[in-house]
């Protein structure tokens, strides 16, 4: 499991996109994802995730951020993408 750190100079966006490519990993839209967006729908709660987000899937997936982590950095990456 990786440890979050901040790379100076560089937004959590850039920080996310570079762990994922250290890790050659992208996102690949899978069955299960579309199960998991059609129960959102059904339930009237649609998530539209972006590509920064689905990164952060994954990242997840392979192992590579813990739970906490995870947490984190998609709080974080929603406050810079918010502010």
């Amino acid at each position: 499991m990786t440890t979050v750190r901040t790379i100076a100079n560089s937004t959590v966006q850039q920080q996310i996109e570079l762990l994922a490519q250290k890790h050659n990993l992208e996102h690949d839209h899978s069955q299960l994802d579309e199960i998991g967006a059609t129960f959102a729908r059904l339930s009237d709660n649609e998530v539209e995730l972006d590509r920064t987000q689905w990164l952060l899937v994954e990242l997840n997936r392979a192992g590579i951020l813990t739970g906490k982590d995870n947490t984190l950095l998609h709080a974080r990456y929603l406050q810079e993408r918010d502010a």
